[in-house]
């Protein structure tokens, strides 16, 4: 079987792209024919736009970019850029830019509430660190009921904001946006007692395979578990069907909701 093509976004922070010389911009204009113009000229000029964040604000398009100089002069770069028809302002800081959230203060949101960002490494310190210090079993339940807990406020907060027939398909589709997984596919039972949920490049299932061997991803059932509680109510038992560390090509949960009286398990 063809291997599965796979994107990678690499972000430009300039500690891991030694010898470029990086620079960060901030860009206002009257429209995005004028964010176009400014890529443009950045290739003109023999610069290289890595990656840019753009976003409506106060009737104009603001943009956060980060640029690979090359040999391109930074002072004449922004001179031409701020000569361009529907700039309305330019900033060009170059050296070391720490990343969109960090040049001139900026606070990334996402669903109206502060967004962060995590490498894998982090985040496996996290994953491991919990069966490590308080042992597997109890490590594993508290990864679960992180999840849990986690994944039903942020249902909740989206049945508040769209309804509740957004969710909680809205919620799966979010976590594949953030980085959680490059698919996300959802079925649902017609009486709606029963969802089967295939993900492929699971973050804890990469990031833990090699270090634990069968079912890895409690975090992440709990994190199903608790979106369709705080999305649909009642109380989910959700397994972990299919596993990468068993060969297959993906991370396969089964959830069922639970009839009253039962007890949930994080196991």
């Amino acid at each position: 079987m063809a291997e599965e093509r796979r994107d990678v976004v690499r972000l430009p922070l300039s500690w891991v792209y030694p010898g470029h010389r990086l620079a960060a911009l901030r860009l206002e204009a009257g429209s995005y024919r004028a964010v176009e113009l400014v890529h443009d000229s950045v290739d003109a000029a023999g610069a290289r736009m890595m990656e840019s964040l753009c976003f409506q604000h106060n009737g104009l398009v603001g943009c956060m970019s980060v640029l690979d100089l090359g040999e391109a002069d930074p002072s004449k770069l922004e001179g031409k850029l701020r000569s361009l028809d529907g700039v309305m302002s330019i900033t060009m800081v170059e050296g070391s830019p720490l990343g969109f959230a960090a040049h001139q203060g900026l606070i990334v949101e996402a669903a109206g509430t502060r967004s962060l960002l995590m490498t894998g490494r982090a985040l496996l310190g996290m994953l491991l660190g919990a069966r490590e210090f308080l042992g597997e079993d109890v490590g594993k339940a508290l990864l679960y009921y992180m999840g849990y807990y986690s994944g039903r406020e942020a249902a909740r907060e989206h049945v508040e904001l769209l309804g509740p027939g957004a969710a909680p398909n809205v919620n799966f589709s979010i976590l594949r946006s953030h980085g959680y997984a490059s698919s996300l596919e959802v079925l649902r039972s017609p009486d709606g007692s029963r969802y089967r949920i295939d993900v492929r490049d699971l973050v804890e299932c990469d990031l833990l395979r090699g270090h634990r061997s069968g079912r890895t991803s409690h975090w992440m059932r709990g994190m199903i578990a608790g979106i369709l509680t705080g999305a649909e109510g009642g109380d989910w038992d959700v397994e972990e069907v299919e596993r990468v560390n068993d060969g297959s090509d993906k991370c396969a949960f089964e959830a069922r909701r639970r009839v009253q009286g039962g007890q949930r398990s994080p196991a």
